[in-house]
């Protein structure tokens, strides 16, 4: 009887302690009772309460949770980030009879490894479409599921804290500064490699050099070499508390693009006549080489006296093509306004652009698309206004103005509202 007693007790000691270990004391006072009813001995009691310990201490051990998997050490340094945007776009241009307004989706994921010392891998996938200059899907097909394509992949070495190194489809602002999207919409990923180099001067001024070779086109089997680019710009930062510069200048050449259709284009350089609609790619054959030289420059101004912004910063563009005598200039100016990044709740930017770009000042395929769907022979405005209404959620309106001011009644107006989730 005692045995059948003991394992009862056994029972419920273990239930207890499982179910709140604060009922231990209870128990204690049960077995107590026992005792002096002549039911346990002293010995037998305490002999039940280190059984039920034992039994409990097994069944937490038994039901703890294995040891964690050791892990690569590159698991670790590996890094995602990206963003989503809804649009409600606007257009109306003055060569159609009606305006267009159509809603859009943006989403971008990206993943970088710190693989080993200095060496990173990245990647990223990205809504869109064939379009280098667009991962826009518009809301359309009645709900069909929208494309995910390869944004970008790259390998980066960095040498040391003055040289670094990427190879493969990468993002080129570490690689090549602007100030603007004048000559480079900010989708566009190139494909080749590229150096930039840095070296401080003095304790206030940087030297840089950016260097590189994109690849435009593989022409296959053909005996004509593959389009090419190869770029070099150079320039200086110069910073204090008050004021920061950016100044440099840049030589483009275009290699093996005179004589051929590009595969994606605007069809507004010389000799491009037309666009096919459902792959992008021209009618016709550029009539010039694209070889130019440019400058850019920004210098802001950190808490300008009497403004209650954080910064104000002037910027300009230049560019020119050595091979045509006519229709062979740009420029870009404008003012920026605000803080200098948006990221936390209250934050804001502004800016004011002007733009002209002439006919063959450069290729048609790398333009902003928004401006004039990235059409050179263009003057135009544009306003962008963006805040963030919380933590990494930004608000922005942005207006165009452009128009053709060579072919008549060709402007556009272009209105876009935005809802930015950044993470």
């Amino acid at each position: 009887m005692k045995k059948v007693w003991i394992s009862f007790f056994m029972g419920v000691g273990l239930i207890v302690f499982l179910i709140n270990i604060s009922w231990a004391a209870e128990m204690d006072i049960l077995l107590n009772k026992l005792v002096e009813k002549g039911i346990f001995t002293k010995e037998e009691a305490q002999s039940v309460k280190q059984e039920v310990k034992q039994e409990a201490a097994k069944e937490i051990a038994v039901n703890q949770p294995t040891k964690s998997i050791d892990l690569p050490e590159w698991v670790g340094k590996t890094k995602l980030k990206g963003d989503m945007r809804v649009r409600y776009q606007y257009e109306k241009r003055q060569a159609n009879a009606e305006a267009r307004t159509r809603a859009r989706l943006r989403y971008r994921l990206g993943i970088e490894n710190e693989i080993a010392k200095d060496i990173k891998v990245g990647a990223g996938l990205a809504t869109g479409g064939a379009d280098p200059r667009s991962t826009n899907q518009t809301f359309q097909d009645s709900f069909q599921h929208p494309d995910i394509r390869l944004d970008y992949a790259f390998g980066e070495y960095v040498l040391n804290q003055s040289v670094r190194m990427v190879v493969g489809k990468f993002k080129f602002s570490d690689y090549l500064w602007t100030p603007d999207d004048f000559l480079w919409d900010t989708d566009i990923n190139p494909e080749g490699g590229s150096i930039h180099f840095e070296h401080k001067l003095i304790s206030s001024v940087t030297g840089y050099v950016n260097s590189g070779v994109w690849v435009i086109d593989d022409n296959g089997t053909t005996d004509k070499s593959d389009p090419y680019l190869t770029y070099a710009q150079s320039g200086f930062k110069w910073n204090n508390d008050k004021i920061d510069v950016n100044l440099a200048g840049i030589f483009y050449g275009f290699n093996g693009i005179k004589g051929t259709g590009p595969d994606w284009c605007s069809a507004t350089n010389t000799g491009l006549t037309a666009i096919n609609s459902s792959t992008g790619a021209c009618t016709g054959t550029l009539v010039y080489d694209y070889d130019s030289v440019g400058a850019s420059l920004e210098v802001g101004m950190n808490k300008p006296i009497h403004l209650p912004i954080e910064r104000i910063a002037f910027f300009g563009d230049y560019i020119q093509n050595i091979d045509p005598i006519q229709e062979n200039r740009g420029w870009a100016a404008g003012l920026k306004f605000g803080n200098k990044k948006i990221v936390e709740k209250g934050q804001w930017q502004g800016k004011y652009q002007y733009s002209i770009l002439g006919q063959d000042a450069f290729v048609d395929f790398t333009p902003d698309s928004d401006r004039l769907g990235g059409a050179t022979d263009i003057t135009g405005h544009e306003i962008e206004l963006q805040y963030a209404i919380n933590k990494n959620v930004i608000l922005a309106l942005d207006y165009y103005h452009d128009q053709r001011y060579r072919a008549a009644k060709n402007s556009n107006d272009l209105v876009q509202g935005d809802v930015n989730f950044k993470f």
